[in-house]
């Protein structure tokens, strides 16, 4: 399926609207790993430690978490000059086999560095790193949507 937006202000709005989803998302993933690791150090106590252990818990310190959240600036990212690369042409939806032909390296080299880029961003899959990347403004705008960059006489103005 594709999108192609009436006016430019649509695919602003759904790239915000993505970004705000996959925030979402990111909470409660983050909970839920909280929740797993809380769970695996519960299971290694006595029954009557577990079952004290959750009741001294306050729920709200786990809502004070999903808020914070929000507020919480990601730490810059570091990114290699070739993760740099294969990461403004996976922002312009090219596939593997393409960013592989394209920087002359294997499809394997090029699944290494998006798995590199992924940890780095934080993301768990090619959508996810390309929101994090444009709100992060990892990569220019221009290249969304396949456009040329702007002539260097026109960026100055």
């Amino acid at each position: 399926m594709s999108f192609t937006p009436q006016k430019e202000g649509d695919l602003v709005a759904a790239l915000k609207t993505i970004d705000d989803v996959l925030a979402h998302f990111q909470v409660v993933g983050d909970l839920a790993r909280e929740a797993r690791t809380k769970l695996a150090a519960y299971q290694e106590q006595p029954p009557s430690e577990q079952r004290r252990a959750i009741r001294s818990e306050p729920v709200t310190s786990l809502l004070d978490g999903v808020n914070a959240g929000f507020l919480t600036p990601r730490p810059a990212v570091r990114l290699t000059r070739r993760q740099q690369q294969v990461l403004e042409l996976l922002v312009q939806g090219v596939s593997n086999r393409r960013i592989g032909r394209t920087l002359h390296i294997t499809e394997q080299t090029v699944k290494a560095h998006l798995h590199m880029i992924y940890r780095k961003l934080g993301a768990t899959d090619r959508t996810e790193a390309v929101v994090i990347a444009l709100r992060s403004s990892l990569v220019p705008e221009h290249l969304l949507g396949g456009r040329p960059a702007p002539p260097p006489s026109e960026a100055a103005s």
